[in-house]
């Protein structure tokens, strides 16, 4: 008997990532390439399709056949009609009906949700989300994205395409613009996005200074990895972008907790690899503005599973919907 196996797909701003998943929650292959957004949203729909056939065809060779997709996109999601409403990092998706398109292409169920959605999905699943009924999932790459884990179940609220959009709680109304048109949001102080225009805008006012952040920045491919590097180096302005990432993830934690009555949270996104840079200044704002829960009681913790909790959480969603007939 052909055993079956389904695809999870995650879009990010910078990269399209495809696994091949078994039932059990194993990536069997995986693939990535650019999203490359400026050429459109059908280039990149077709870039999806183009991987996604490649690793079909990888099931083949492990005599499995596919029998569902599952996708993760940044944004306002309809899901029922697989459409991108809205998405402030992929503006080009705005309107596109991407799962409809995909599901044509590729003659499979498709499923699709936001990407820091699939993100609890998965970290429920396999991560460090098990066994906990109650949790806050923060995602910070490109842009900061956010989950609400409520009784064990994905919160879709009244599932008018968002919910626990946590990188859209405004920090300081006074402060940087944000991509969704409003200021001082969340997102606007604590993703790679915050952190590269703050460098750039330090380096317009000449007050950028001549460490290793200058440096890196002449060199002119200056990412959010390298601004982490050189907050381990000494380089005062990037400890104080991670200081201000810190400060900004603990003002809305605080307040959530104290909303929902909650006191777990899970940070995962490619920029929580410079967790030691932004714990510290979390922690403290967290505890500062925290009144009905103790230190000790606020639990909050990196993912267990790293990039891949975007990939596994889409892949269960698109197992949900085999199992029940959808997509």
């Amino acid at each position: 008997m052909t055993e079956s196996m389904v695809l999870g797909v995650d879009v990010g701003g910078t990269h399209i990532r495809v696994a091949l998943v078994s039932r059990a929650g194993v990536i069997l292959e995986r693939g990535k390439v650019p999203t490359e957004i400026h050429r459109g949203a059908r280039h990149a729909s077709m870039r999806i399709a183009g991987e996604s056939r490649r690793l079909m065809d990888k099931a083949r060779h492990h005599g499995a056949s596919v029998v569902g997709l599952g996708i993760g996109v940044a944004g306002k999601i309809h899901r029922a009609r697989g459409e991108v409403i809205f998405s402030p990092n992929l503006p080009a998706m705005n309107g596109y009906p991407l799962a409809m398109e995909l599901r044509e292409t590729l003659r499979v169920p498709v499923v699709m949700d936001n990407d820091a959605n699939v993100f609890g999905v998965g970290e429920s699943w396999l991560g460090s989300g098990r066994g906990i009924p109650n949790w806050i999932g923060v995602t910070l790459g490109t842009g900061v994205g956010g989950c609400l884990v409520l009784a064990g179940e994905l919160w879709h609220g009244d599932d008018l395409g968002f919910a626990g959009e946590v990188g859209h709680m405004n920090v300081d109304p006074q402060g940087p613009p944000c991509a969704c048109g409003l200021r001082g949001c969340l997102e606007a102080h604590s993703s790679a996005g915050a952190l590269l225009r703050a460098v750039s805008e330090a380096a317009r006012g000449d007050w950028l200074g001549c460490g290793p952040l200058y440096r890196r920045w002449m060199k002119g491919n200056l990412t959010a990895e390298g601004i982490y590097l050189s907050a381990r180096e000494g380089d005062p302005l990037a400890r104080e972008l991670f200081r201000r990432m810190g400060w900004g993830l603990g003002i809305v934690l605080a307040g959530l907790f104290t909303v929902l009555g909650i006191r777990h949270a899970i940070i995962g996104g490619g920029v929580s690899a410079a967790w030691d840079a932004f714990a510290g200044p979390l922690r403290v704002t967290l505890e500062q503005y925290s009144s009905f829960l103790a230190p000790e009681e606020m639990v909050v913790e990196r993912s267990a599973l790293g990039d891949d909790a975007a990939l596994l959480g889409a892949a269960k969603l698109a197992w949900r919907a085999a199992e029940r007939g959808e997509g």
